[in-house]
């Protein structure tokens, strides 16, 4: 079965245009900042949102369709979800929950618990059967909803935030029984993250959305090899400008050039990685890097084993430096540095047009 939406959804002043194919075993990720719709079009795939322009089909089947009259509720859509907060019936055992789907498809009680046990049974869950939902930690809670999800042998998967709820250690467990459940479910899967992480472990295609649009679509190493918005390059921890490249300079628009040997003529994007830099406390002599800037470090952050540095050069630049750097150059917010990259490590591509 394949999952398309291509429509528009209008609410409060919002508005979400988007095309979004999900092919039968692919699970596509779809990442955005808040607000930028990503809920929107869950809430409409799953038949909780008309829209209001477009359509939506699964497996060529028209669930939704304004221009046709064309409406499938909810709960005849045959679409499994999981919701980030579980959404389980708190009066309900574990095994009623999972089997509330099919029994809400018709199954009588005995079948549908019968299949129920057999899910519970492939996520471990079946120890658990006559808890209720209080009884259950954030995980087991979250895999009795996946195995709810798949009971009904749904024609597509939505997965809004799934993990968002766990903590850290939680977290990495459920992602890697999801991931293998994920790869043996046959139909379309969306999923709905704000945790790059996440979508670069679990997707296997991953959808932007920024203010309602798609701004960029394709692999995980077609994404983080290529950004094309601010977020994007946020998203996956890089450096990005734009300017406009000739015989291999990049004037930068925000001011400042950078050499780029292989970038083409014409508006470009450049990456570097916060890596790619080295910092100087003098003026750097000697130096076989092409590319030099001066300005000051106005933030530090740690990250795990490394402290990232925000440096005015006038653009901000990330930088990541060791903390034995650190402490040896005595690095601290408003000293003046100096920032060094090889054009080797620069990675500049035609800008996409708007």
């Amino acid at each position: 079965m394949t999952l398309e939406f291509d429509g528009t959804v209008r609410r409060e002043g919002f508005v979400l245009a988007a095309q979004v194919r999900a092919d039968p075993g692919e699970v596509v990720a779809v990442l955005g900042p808040n607000g930028a719709g990503k809920t929107t079009l869950l809430r409409a795939v799953c038949g909780l949102l008309r829209v209001d322009d477009g359509s939506i089909t699964l497996d060529g089947r028209t669930l939704d369709d304004p221009a046709r009259s064309r409406f499938v509720p909810a709960e005849r859509r045959r679409i499994g979800v999981v919701f980030q907060d579980h959404r389980l019936f708190p009066h309900q055992r574990v095994i009623d929950n999972v089997a509330f789907g099919l029994r809400s498809q018709g199954v009588a009680p005995r079948e549908a618990r019968r299949r129920a046990a057999g899910w519970l049974d492939r996520l471990g869950l079946t120890d658990l059967s006559r808890r209720r939902p209080g009884q259950l930690s954030g995980g087991q809670a979250q895999r009795v909803a996946l195995a709810r999800a798949l009971a009904i042998d749904p024609g597509a998967l939505l997965l809004d935030e799934p993990l968002a709820a766990l903590d850290v250690q939680t977290r990495a467990e459920v992602q890697g029984e999801l991931r293998q459940h994920l790869s043996a479910y046959p139909g379309p899967t969306l999923l709905v993250t704000h945790d790059p992480i996440e979508a670069l472990l679990l997707a296997t295609r991953l959808v932007v959305i920024e203010q309602g649009r798609v701004v960029q679509q394709g692999t995980p190493a077609q994404i983080t090899g290529r950004p094309v918005t601010p977020y994007v390059a946020r998203l996956v921890g890089m450096n990005l400008y734009a300017g406009t490249s000739r015989g291999g300079i990049v004037a930068l628009d925000g001011g400042g050039e950078i050499v780029a040997p292989d970038a083409p003529d014409g508006p470009v994007l450049v990456t570097l990685r916060p890596s790619a830099f080295t910092v100087h406390v003098e003026a750097p002599h000697g130096s076989s890097a092409r590319n030099r800037w001066h300005g000051a470090i106005a933030a530090m952050v740690p990250l795990a084993d490394r402290i990232r540095l925000t440096v005015t050069v006038p653009q901000p630049v990330l930088v990541d430096v060791t903390a034995s750097a650190v402490a040896e150059l005595r690095l601290e917010p408003g000293l003046p540095v100096w920032l060094t990259a090889k054009a080797t490590d620069v990675t500049a591509y035609p800008a996409p047009v708007r």
